[in-house]
């Protein structure tokens, strides 16, 4: 038996969704009528519930930070995002906070009921479109990362390395043997490479393309 807690402020989506889920077998469906106030959702037991299909849009409440508290109050049940704007726009958003990813008002049953399965088993269902868009991200962001660590020399990255300890420019002079003015001659080269205007944005640019550790 599957039970499912559907959480929507409209009584026709949640009595229409209800009607279409248990016309299958083996599901039981529930649900969860406003008002959805913190006071109300604390003296709620969710725990029983296998998956919550959440309204993105409850009035005065956002359907993604009522997911959240929740999840804080018990981890025995999947959230599934049920909305009727643009499942991509949402996705990223929902899975960072442990939400198992949105469905459409306007799917099938039974794509509803697989999306359902699949959480259930641990498992998301991830648009095609919202998929390619991740892939072409990681890949700029790994060419923009190999970019930058062309450009840095190992003298820059050495001194990067010293930037970040918190040291002055005589100190990471004296530490690599060079000269004073070779170290400022490097952190202004170093700051026009990576378009910074200070040693922190360096330090923190440098970090975040693996440059330095």
């Amino acid at each position: 038996m599957i039970h499912i807690l559907v959480v929507d402020d409209h009584p026709a989506v949640r009595e229409g969704t209800k009607a279409i889920l248990e016309a299958e077998e083996g599901v039981r469906i529930d649900c969860l009528n406003p008002p959805y106030t913190e006071e109300v959702i604390k003296k709620v037991d969710f725990t029983p519930f296998d998956v919550i299909l959440m309204d993105l849009n409850l009035g005065d409440v956002n359907g993604i930070e009522l997911s959240k508290m929740i999840l804080d109050m018990t981890d025995q049940c999947k959230v599934i995002l049920y909305t009727g704007y643009d499942v991509e726009d949402y996705i990223e958003e929902a899975l960072r906070f442990g939400i198992y990813g949105a469905i459409s008002k306007t799917e099938s049953k039974e794509k509803l009921l697989t999306f359902i399965r699949l959480a259930i088993e641990g498992d998301i269902v991830v648009p095609y479109e919202f998929f390619q868009k991740l892939l072409s991200q990681n890949q700029y962001e790994l060419e923009q990362t190999e970019v930058v660590e062309q450009v840095i020399n190992d003298r820059e990255k050495a001194i990067l390395q010293e930037v970040e300890k918190g040291l002055t420019n005589q100190e990471i002079a004296d530490q690599l043997h060079l000269s004073k003015r070779s170290i400022e001659y490097s952190l202004t080269s170093i700051f026009n490479k990576l378009n910074v205007s200070s040693r922190t944005e360096a330090v923190l640019i440098a970090k975040s393309n693996g440059i330095i550790d």
